[in-house]
């Protein structure tokens, strides 16, 4: 055996006897010196060992879900809404506004829209009275003609009198209507002559319709054309009690009544 040989079998049986606990103990107090050397360096330069910390854990005790008593049931956990969003054409800001100043316009003012167009009426001009076209208000026949000259028994007061009209025969309830055009100028109702409807012409001519039926469809101011429907044949005239339904006719030419047939068209 050579004294290499020797060498490791000495140093085998050194670490597998005591030679183990030996080497053992060394390395504790090596690692114990170098522990020791580290903290007193640390002490004499003032940094200390960074140690992790360890919080403490407070157990929390487990939530028990809520049990709804009897008849109850469970409510729903709310949902949260949305928080809007704003659109393209909003603007979302926190706080008052500031004011916003308007610049004076340098452009030239827009032009004022067209007037509206004026009535029939307003434009109208009556052409002269030789010029004027009438129609019969109604279709039947005179029974009763104008007379101011002269008296005309009057059966219903009993009395003879002046007639400054017409009576025209029609049926109750037929309709009556503008011998020309023009503006209804006034409607009421007369003493005698029960509910009446005055047409001016124009020219100062004016004509006058009297027994007609109650509530005349037509008003004051009115525009009316030649043979509108102004009103129908009633009985609210006293003077025509007890005599056969008719239209009572009237023309006043320049404050004065006239004859009415001398401005209708003559019956064929």
């Amino acid at each position: 055996m050579n004294r290499k040989d020797k060498f490791s079998k000495r140093a085998g049986d050194f670490f597998t006897g005591k030679g183990f606990y030996i080497v053992l103990i060394l390395c504790v107090a090596v690692i114990g010196a170098s522990a020791w050397t580290m903290l007193a360096t640390n002490n004499e330069t003032g940094y200390e060992m960074d140690l992790p910390v360890v919080a403490e854990v407070t157990p929390q005790p487990t939530p028990r879900p809520q049990t709804p008593g009897l008849g109850e049931r469970p409510r729903p956990e709310p949902t949260p809404r949305p928080t809007p969003m704003p659109e393209e054409d909003e603007t979302w800001f926190f706080g008052p506004s500031e004011p916003e100043t308007e610049e004076p316009s340098t452009e030239p003012p827009a032009e004022l829209p067209p007037a509206p167009p004026v009535s029939e009426q307003e434009t109208w001009t009556p052409p002269a009275i030789q010029d004027m076209q009438f129609v019969w208000p109604v279709s039947g026949q005179v029974e009763v003609s104008y007379a101011v000259e002269t008296l005309v028994f009057d059966r219903t007061m009993g009395d003879w009198r002046t007639h400054a009209g017409i009576d025209i025969s029609a049926e109750l309830g037929e309709r009556v209507l503008a011998i020309s055009a023009g503006t209804v100028e006034q409607v009421y109702q007369d003493d005698l002559y029960g509910t009446t409807v005055v047409i001016y012409h124009g020219n100062d001519l004016r004509s006058v319709y009297a027994n007609l039926a109650e509530l005349p469809p037509v008003a004051e101011g009115q525009w009316v054309e030649m043979g509108s429907v102004i009103g129908s044949v009633g009985t609210t005239a006293l003077m025509a009690a007890g005599r056969a339904h008719h239209l009572h006719l009237e023309i006043i030419e320049e404050g004065v009544r006239v004859d009415p047939l001398n401005f209708l068209p003559e019956r064929r």
